[in-house]
């Protein structure tokens, strides 16, 4: 089964993507002004590399808020995900990078 669960997490990656990148740029969109940006490999310049090299998109995409406190707190505020660094097991899983690492963006 193995395959349909890496199917379906890069299916809900994708969608959860799109719709957090709509946020970056929908006035009407719940989450704008919260959301600075997005990456995932369905998004932007990197969809037609992407595209040609892939079946799938994958599970994991890259969030950055709009302000260091949100990006912090983010991974407190959410009830079906743990706020670990994966190690590659099949939890959903957040990180605050910062916390890890100081080079990288305190919004990510």
């Amino acid at each position: 089964t193995l395959h349909l669960r890496a199917e379906r997490q890069s299916q809900t990656a994708t969608q959860l993507s799109g719709w957090l990148h709509e946020a970056t740029k929908d006035k009407s969109h719940v989450l704008f002004g919260s959301v600075h940006s997005v990456q995932h490999p369905s998004l932007g310049a990197a969809l037609t590399v992407a595209s040609k090299q892939m079946k799938g998109f994958g599970g994991c995409f890259a969030l950055e808020l709009s302000s260091e406190a949100a990006a912090k707190a983010l991974p407190a505020a959410l009830k079906l995900f743990r706020s670990a660094t994966s190690l590659g097991g099949v939890e959903s899983l957040i990180e605050w990078r910062r916390k890890w690492d100081s080079a990288i963006s305190p919004l990510l």
